[in-house]
């Protein structure tokens, strides 16, 4: 357990660097994250990885901590019970997310005990993200980890409206004593919420409520550049980012048992030094926790070492 609490830390200005990906990390090692997907639906990506391959789990966290991580997300983002219906295994969500959530306490404990653990989830396709949040937070929070992390907010998830969402979120994972922040994801070209709602709009709704931080995520470098500003403008608590580098749905996903559900396209050319260089941009218009999404890996979390720490 770190002897520093997260919030003073920021509180203080520090700047604290996040891991990056997990599912598509596993997924270039090999794991198996396509279970339930369809044409339709991504299915519960990771999540089954906690109990069929936790060892590489383990080695995924441990790996960005040696690459220089302050922060390590658990793998929950599908072990909500409403996801793990679409594999049958909706009773055993309690043992997925437990799981989770200790096979990255422990490799903080091995390799980094000053470092953070984020209790990481996002909402579900359907059901009641109340319930669902409420039950993800109480079992992390008494596995030992640092802060909850609602994920994936106001993208194409929704239950109700974007905004609603995520001051739900933020309540119902409050309820646990932990501090709490929030990852807004799929942001558009001109840096608003997916919906056309604006940060600005986001943020006032949060007012009064038991946030420690914002975070920018699944996004594109590009629009996380062009939304950070304005959600610098707009929010006074602390603000960080992880964007995705081009992972996207695969056209030929179901042509052959192969085919993964998302693929990395590299033809876009963010090598781990200039996703360095946009994280330097982020640090100086104010973000405080930088880290990576979707195919970035630890190569990249060690080019944001450099950047930071020399």
């Amino acid at each position: 357990m770190p002897s520093r609490n997260i919030v003073e830390r920021l509180k203080g200005g520090e700047i604290l660097i996040h891991d990056g990906a997990t599912g598509s990390e596993l997924q270039r090692r090999g794991v198996d994250i396509n279970r339930g997907a369809t044409q339709e639906e991504l299915g519960v990506w990771s999540a089954t990885a906690n109990l069929e391959a936790p060892e590489v789990v383990q080695a995924v966290h441990e790996d960005y901590l040696r690459a220089g991580a302050d922060i390590v997300t658990s793998n929950n983002f599908y072990t909500t019970r409403a996801m793990l219906e679409l594999i049958g295994d909706g009773d055993r969500w309690e043992e997925y997310t437990r799981r989770g959530g200790e096979l990255a306490v422990t490799a903080r404990d091995a390799v980094n005990p000053e470092a953070y653990v984020a209790g990481g989830f996002s909402p579900p396709y359907k059901g009641d993200l109340r319930a669902e949040f409420g039950d993800q937070a109480r079992v992390l929070a008494e596995v030992g980890v640092d802060f909850l992390l609602a994920e994936y907010m106001a993208g194409d998830t929704v239950l109700q409206d974007p905004i609603t969402d995520c001051v739900t979120a933020v309540d119902v994972c409050a309820e646990t004593g932990l501090p709490i922040f929030l990852g807004v994801c799929n942001l558009t070209d001109e840096g608003m919420l997916l919906g056309g709602q604006s940060l600005a709009q986001l943020a006032m709704a949060l007012k009064g409520h038991p946030i420690a931080g914002l975070f920018l995520m699944c996004s594109f470098p590009a629009q996380i550049s062009a939304a950070l500003p304005r959600l610098r403008d707009a929010f006074d608590g602390p603000i960080g980012c992880y964007a995705h580098l081009g992972y996207e749905r695969n056209p030929r996903f179901g042509e052959t048992p192969e085919e993964p559900y998302y693929v990395y396209d590299n033809t876009l050319g963010y090598t781990p030094e200039r996703y360095a260089e946009c994280a330097l941009e982020w640090k100086n218009v104010g973000a405080q926790v930088i880290g990576g999404c979707c195919a970035t890996g630890p190569e990249h979390i060690e080019a944001l070492h450099r950047v930071f720490r020399g």
